[in-house]
C-alpha cells in the first residue's frame, strides 16, 4: 500500500519567516511610539495585513502544489507509527512553534502586549494548520490527521509555555538536514521522493542551553558555548536502489553541539541572526542510542 504522506511543514516555517522580517522594521521603529493611538492603528493594520497576505498566499502554494490531485468527501486518516515512524510529527510541531514564536514577534511590534501577543501568536499558529489539515481531510491522498492536529497544538503550546515560564526557553525545538542517497537517485529509481518528504535526512531536536540550566557554582564547570540535544531521525523509507516504501526505524541521539547565541559580538543586527542560527543544529559528534548504538563523527 502506498505510504500517504503529510502536507509538509517547510510552508509553516515559512509563513513565521515572513512574519517574523515583518516585525524586524516595525519593531525597529522603536516601542515608545506605542503611545500613540494613531501609530498603534497603522501598525495593527500592516500586522493584520501580513497575517491575512501569508494565510493567501500560502493557500495558493497548497493548492497548486498539494491540493491539486484526487478529491474525495472528507474522511479522517489516523496516521500514527506509519512508514516514516511520525517523523513528519516533529515537522508539525517546529512549524506550529515558528508561527507561533513569528506571531507573537509580528503583534508585539504592533504594541501588542506581550501576554496578549504570546496567546494571539499562539491561536493564529493553532487556526493556521487546523485549516491545513481541513482541506487535506478532501484529499484522497492524505485525509484529516488527528495525530497532525496533535503536534501542531502541542507546537504552539511550547511557544506560549517559553512566555509563561521564561525559565522554559533554556530549550528550543532545532533541526539539521542532510540529503539521503534515496533523494539523490530519484531520477535512477522513479520515485517522486522530494526534499519536503525526504524525512529519513530530517532529524528533529529538543536543544538543551546547559549554561543557563545549570546552578551557579557548577556554571564554570561547563563550556556555556555548547548545547546538549536529543534528537528524533529515521532510517531510509524509501530505499535509495529501488524507490519502493520501506517501514523506517527509528532513531534516536545525543549530541553537543553550539549555542550560536553565545557566539562574540553584540550589533542588533548580529544578534538577529545568531537567534536566528539557534534554532539551526549544526553538524558535530553525535550518539546513536537506536536502532543501534554507535558513535558517530561528524553528524549532519
Amino acid at each position: 500500500m502506498r505510504p500517504r504522506r503529510r502536507t509538509p511543514a517547510g510552508a509553516a516555517l515559512l509563513a513565521a519567516l515572513l512574519l517574523v522580517l515583518t516585525a524586524a522594521p516595525l519593531a525597529a521603529q522603536g516601542s515608545e511610539r506605542c503611545a500613540s493611538r494613531g501609530y498603534r492603528r497603522a501598525t495593527r493594520a500592516a500586522a493584520g495585513t501580513v497575517f491575512v497576505g501569508a494565510n493567501a498566499g500560502l493557500y495558493e502554494y497548497f493548492r497548486r502544489a498539494w491540493w491539486s490531485g484526487e478529491r474525495s468527501d472528507f474522511f479522517v486518516q489516523n496516521d500514527w507509527d506509519g512508514h516514516f515512524r511520525d517523523q513528519d510529527k516533529f515537522g508539525h510541531l517546529l512549524g506550529g512553534f515558528h508561527l507561533a514564536t513569528g506571531g507573537r514577534a509580528l503583534l508585539e511590534a504592533a504594541c501588542v502586549g506581550p501576554t496578549r501577543a504570546a496567546i494571539w501568536g499562539a491561536a493564529y499558529a493553532a487556526a493556521f494548520q487546523l485549516q491545513i489539515e481541513i482541506w487535506d481531510g478532501y484529499q484522497a491522498r492524505y485525509g484529516f490527521s488527528p495525530a497532525d492536529l496533535v503536534a501542531n497544538t502541542a507546537g504552539a503550546g511550547l511557544a506560549l509555555g517559553h512566555h509563561a515560564f521564561p525559565r522554559t526557553r533554556a530549550v528550543i525545538p532545532t533541526f539539521s538536514y542532510a540529503r539521503t542517497a534515496a533523494l539523490r537517485n530519484v531520477d535512477r529509481t522513479a520515485s517522486d521522493l522530494r526534499p519536503t518528504v525526504d524525512y529519513s535526512g530530517q532529524t528533529y531536536w529538543f536543544s538543551a542551553d546547559v549554561d543557563e540550566l545549570l546552578p551557579a557554582a557548577a556554571k564554570p564547570y561547563w563550556p556555556g558555548i555548547l548545547r546538549l540535544s536529543v534528537g528524533h531521525s529515521i532510517t531510509d523509507w524509501v530505499d535509495p536502489a529501488t524507490g519502493e516504501y520501506v517501514r523506517a526505524k527509528r532513531k534516536l541521539l545525543l549530541s553537543l553541539d553550539v549555542d550560536p547565541r553565545k557566539l562574540p559580538g553584540d550589533h542588533p543586527a548580529w544578534r538577529a541572526v545568531k537567534n536566528a542560527l539557534a534554532y539551526y543544529h549544526f553538524p558535530s559528534p553525535a550518539l546513536q542510542i537506536t536502532p543501534s548504538v554507535r558513535g558517530i563523527t561528524w553528524y549532519r
